[in-house]
């Protein structure tokens, strides 16, 4: 990705928060952000976007889905009376979660050395990222804790960006988790709705740059 990309994701990001996030404490959120590689940052190490902005593209990828999600499935069926949801979603917490559901990856991924084979299978370096947290408190979660330091958030934009990687963040031996997560899609359609735009997103929008 190159300079240019990155500033103008950066400002459609933050232009869509103004847009759509009337909230206390946005400015906050977004100071905050201008501190941190939030921007820059990848959004893996080895899978989807791992290069320099892609964190950032991934929130705005999450963003489209999930609008293109609730306003042509989910809505619809409100509206009808076909969906057990009868409560509609706001843009704002359509853009809470969309864009702000992977906080917990700032400062998450560091550059550094990598090894792989080239065509003649010898071993050659490239750079790429590995994976520090210095506050391993969890993915979904840790995003919820790092926005409502700034923002309050509603029960069920923290249930959303909680469960936004669905079955993927959920051990072996996680029957509780899964029954939690289950509970929480009958909640509110945000669950799904951002689960699937997040998985959506990074299988059929987004590349692995380097591997």
């Amino acid at each position: 990705m190159t300079p240019n990309e990155i500033e103008e994701n950066k400002q459609r990001f933050i232009s869509l928060c103004h847009e759509h996030i009337q909230r206390d404490g946005l400015d906050k959120v977004l100071a905050y952000l201008e501190k941190t590689d939030f921007y820059v940052a990848p959004s893996s190490t080895n899978f989807h976007l791992n290069e320099d902005g892609g964190l950032c593209k991934h929130s705005l990828n999450v963003f489209d889905t999930a609008c293109k999600l609730y306003h042509s499935v989910a809505a619809p069926s409100i509206k009808d009376g076909s969906s057990p949801f009868t409560e509609e979603v706001s843009m704002e917490s359509l853009a809470i979660v969309s864009l702000f559901h992977d906080l917990c990856k700032i400062k998450l991924y560091h550059k550094a050395e990598r090894w792989k084979k080239d065509e003649n299978n010898r071993w050659m370096s490239y750079q790429g990222y590995e994976l520090k947290d210095d506050f391993p408190l969890g993915h979904g979660e840790k995003s919820c804790l790092m926005l409502s330091w700034y923002m309050r958030l509603k029960p069920e934009e923290m249930l959303a960006i909680r469960w936004h990687m669905g079955m993927f963040d959920i051990g072996e031996n996680g029957s509780q988790q899964r029954l939690a997560y289950y509970n929480a899609t009958d909640k509110t359609p945000l669950v799904s709705i951002i689960n699937a735009a997040d998985f959506l997103a990074s299988k059929l929008l987004e590349k692995t740059t380097v591997r």
